[in-house]
């Protein structure tokens, strides 16, 4: 009678599913499929490679991330390369996005979290706030398919913000539906249906099959949840009319499995056939993470019934899914798959162990051996589910800390890219002045000592850290320039420590020069008085680099003064960015540094001068 029951569940579902793959063929065919050839035609017949040539790859590689991975990845690396060989930074960051939607498919979230990282990065340099939005929603998708549902929503968050600022009501509409995902996961139906209630009028907006099917999905749960079943009906059949009208392989998916977990009234025959409908889908498209899914939830019907092959034929499928998806992305919550496993293999073992008993007619004695095995085994595994569990914990906080590590050197890089041209634009007002002066001796001189300049800072523009004696040359080379533009007004005294000389100390390029620069223009170049000296000082105390800029001449004060008759909207622009550059890097070495800026006593109430002192960990 079992073996009966078994061939014909095991027809029925090789019916349905046969019947489900010809069902989306035909779907493909009539949806998405035109629109993705025509894309693909385009393509061929538009010779020129250009801004929207990329932007139709990007497109292409994303329709067919869900149902074909292969090509999406073919046309994600033309994106990426044309975009690398264009420099088109906007492309850049729309390969990384393709890359980190692959990647999610196939479960590996580390990487596709990386992927989305690297976009934000492309996108904040080209001020695609559009980009850095879908990529902070896509990260929390990673993390709600971890059960990682506080950070799921930290990033949702911040994409309802930007979205809200660009009023991109698509993008807010995808996040709300996700937070309510969250709220459904963590059993919080009030906030599900609020979260639901306030993107819907958006998702409406978008007029979008793709997330009109997400919603009706979430109104289906919420009214299956509260026992209105005839309402969950009608809002799953509008669900998948919606999602079958695109022929959006994923949101059919999550029909079926909705309405597999979610309709209490249905027979197991058509639980069945939902599940494997659902199995189907996300084996043809490699959704690994639907595969997991779907097998779990027939190995657990097929175990309700004492079905055990089919049972641990679909767990089998489940582990080895999940496993390698987890082998991808540092073993996050293996522990809780693991304890499912020894759980399952235990009551496995149990049942063999009762039926053994059964037969041979085993004594209390045994049993109680038994029993008393059982629980020395539960208290193995719980105290290995904590330690385990310790141990992902503490891999999640170092992941995160090198995440924000990252986003420092990303925001030094910027602060870099900035000096450079606001000292370069200085430097050729030098020249100019020198021209405007027909001293054309001097503006020879003035611009060999300035290439010189400048080829050590394009030498050290790719770096975040250079020798400290190669920034010294530079430092000192550029106030030989101010020398010569200022006719030797002012001399230069140096004090550095010997071991700063002797030892491969690193620091970030021109760091002080802003100071150097603020001292000599607004101090010295002001004052018309001999003796004027310009003090530069760089000291190793205590782990930390001390450097000392001291001049004086007219100090802050009455340098304030000219500075309102001259230039009333003036802003030193390069001390902002270098004490900001200073916090930075302080921040990334775990330092306690400083920037101290005081005024030198004088004479006759006048400031004698000006002292700047910088406070960086040496490295």
């Amino acid at each position: 009678m079992i073996i009966k029951k078994v061939l014909h569940l095991f027809f029925l579902r090789l019916f349905f599913t046969l019947l489900i793959f010809f069902q989306i063929g035909v779907q493909n065919v009539n949806s998405q499929s035109r629109y993705v050839d025509s894309l693909v035609d385009w393509v061929d017949q538009h010779s020129r490679i250009d801004s929207q040539y990329i932007l139709t790859l990007h497109r292409i590689s994303y329709r067919y991330s869900e149902n074909n991975i292969q090509k999406a990845f073919k046309y994600y690396e033309r994106v990426f390369s044309l975009s690398d060989s264009l420099n088109f930074t906007y492309g850049k960051s729309l390969a990384q996005i393709n890359l980190g939607i692959l990647l999610s498919v196939t479960g590996n979230f580390m990487n596709s979290n990386e992927a989305y990282f690297k976009a934000i990065e492309f996108a904040r340099q080209c001020n695609a706030k559009r980009q850095i939005a879908i990529s902070l929603n896509n990260i929390g998708e990673n993390f709600e398919s971890l059960n990682e549902l506080a950070k799921c929503r930290e990033y949702t968050l911040q994409a309802i913000t930007i979205n809200t600022e660009l009023k991109a009501w698509r993008g807010v509409a995808i996040n709300y539906e996700l937070l309510q995902r969250c709220d459904i996961e963590e059993k919080k139906y009030g906030d599900a249906m609020t979260h639901l209630n306030l993107g819907f009028p958006f998702a409406e907006l978008s007029k979008e099959n793709y997330i009109l099917s997400l919603y009706y999905v979430g109104y289906g749960k919420l009214s299956a949840l509260k026992k209105n079943i005839d309402s969950a009906n009608i809002y799953f059949n509008i669900g998948m009319n919606h999602a079958r009208a695109e022929g959006d392989q994923r949101n059919i998916y999550e029909v079926y499995m909705a309405m597999a977990d979610y309709l209490p009234q249905l027979s197991l025959t058509t639980k069945i056939e939902y599940l494997d409908s659902a199995y189907s889908i996300s084996a043809r498209t490699k959704y690994r993470e639907g595969i997991g899914k779907a097998a779990q939830a027939l190995s657990a019907i097929y175990d309700k019934e004492n079905m055990q092959d089919s049972s641990m034929a679909y767990y089998h499928i489940y582990r080895s899914n999940f496993d390698s998806m987890f082998s991808e992305n540092n073993r996050r919550n293996v522990i809780i798959r693991e304890t499912d496993w020894q759980i399952k293999q235990k009551e496995i073992e149990n049942k063999h162990l009762k039926e053994l008993s059964v037969i041979q007619n085993r004594d209390i004695i045994f049993k109680n051996s038994l029993l008393m095995a059982s629980a020395v085994l539960l208290i193995l595994l719980i105290i290995t589910f904590f330690a385990v569990n310790k141990n992902i914990s503490n891999a999640k906080k170092q992941a995160e800390a090198n995440f924000n590590k990252k986003i420092a050197e990303v925001r030094m890089e910027s602060l870099r890219s900035q000096m450079n041209p606001h000292f370069i634009f200085n430097s050729l007002n030098s020249i100019e002045n020198f021209m405007m002066r027909n001293e054309r001796r001097a503006a020879s001189e003035y611009l060999q000592k300035f290439s010189s300049l400048i080829r050590i800072i394009l030498q050290n523009s790719r770096a975040q850290l250079v020798p400290f004696v190669q920034d010294l040359e530079a430092i000192k080379l550029y106030i030989s320039l101010e020398q010569l533009r200022f006719n030797d007004k002012f001399k230069v005294k140096t004090v550095i420590d010997p071991e700063l000389l002797n030892e491969d100390y690193q620091v970030p390029p021109l760091l002080i020069q802003p100071y150097v620069e603020n001292a000599i223009i607004h101090g010295l170049s002001q004052k018309e008085e001999e003796d004027l000296e310009l003090l530069v000082k760089a000291e190793l105390i205590d782990g930390y680099i001390i450097y000392t800029i001291e001049d004086n001449g007219i100090g802050r004060t009455l340098s304030a003064k000219y500075n309102e008759h001259k230039k009333p909207a003036h802003m030193s622009v390069g001390l902002e960015l270098s004490r900001e550059r200073i916090n930075i890097f302080n921040t990334q070495y775990n330092g306690d540094g400083s920037v101290t800026i005081t005024d030198l006593p004088g004479t006759n109430g006048h400031s004698g001068g000006t002292r700047a002192v910088l406070k960086i960990k040496a490295v």
